[in-house]
């Protein structure tokens, strides 16, 4: 299958080794990481499973973490979770719900990496994630770095970067993954989700090339830092 391949040959791309490493897979239950997952299991390797329930959502919330602790039940996969008050965290650190989340979920990740004894943190984030972030941080004003979209860094990958939402919700049709939808997906009062159902689909409506464009324009802003970081 076209998208097992594309995540093997992003991992064989970070370690030509990575069939013997362990993997920390972050799954919250959305269509994005239950794809991530199924396509890790069936290529046979060494992962956990770590789910953050930011208790944001009450019922919601709890719903996700049994779907991925049965999913994890099923085929065997040690689930690891966390649960935190985000909001009240947030309210503490006088930070935004997203940064809060971010900070909490990504320090458990990296505790459990040491735990674990683990090689790498492995995300669900795709394409369409990378372009949306190069908006985001277009209209902060960011320079150079801020526009390179999503990577990998030495201990976190995201193999399905290469492979958009449309072709996950198709592998998990085609496939019969399980999922949950977050309704805090569809507010347009987080900027993320008016770029995502606001500004993109206009650009794709004018220009039908325009996502493929974006990407490689990413991609050549990365080149361009990568030549700068060295040269510096």
């Amino acid at each position: 299958m076209i998208l097992i391949n594309t995540i093997s040959s992003e991992l064989s791309q970070v370690n030509p080794e990575y069939s013997t490493k362990k993997f920390i897979l972050a799954i919250s239950g959305g269509v994005d990481s239950m794809v991530l997952l199924d396509g890790f299991n069936k290529l046979n390797l060494n992962i956990e499973v770590a789910h953050f329930n930011f208790q944001l959502r009450g019922k919601e919330s709890d719903a996700d973490e049994e779907l991925v602790k049965e999913i994890c039940s099923k085929n065997n996969i040690p689930f690891n979770k966390k649960m935190c008050h985000t909001a009240t965290y947030a309210a503490e650190k006088g930070l935004s719900i997203q940064e809060a989340a971010r900070e909490l979920r990504y320090n458990w990740f990296f505790n459990l990496l040491k735990e674990k004894n683990a090689d790498y943190i492995v995300t669900g984030h795709h394409a369409d994630d990378s372009i949306e972030t190069f908006f985001i941080n277009l209209l902060r004003g960011s320079g150079i770095k801020g526009l390179c979209g999503i990577k990998n860094t030495q201990q976190i990958i995201r193999p399905l970067l290469p492979i958009s939402r449309l072709e996950i919700e198709q592998y998990a049709k085609t496939n019969n993954v399980y999922f949950r939808n977050d309704s805090s997906n569809e507010s347009l009062k987080y900027k993320r989700n008016f770029i995502r159902k606001k500004i993109i689909p206009e650009l794709n409506k004018e220009i039908e090339t325009s996502s493929s464009s974006i990407l490689k324009s990413i991609g050549h802003l990365a080149q361009a830092n990568e030549y700068l970081e060295k040269k510096l």
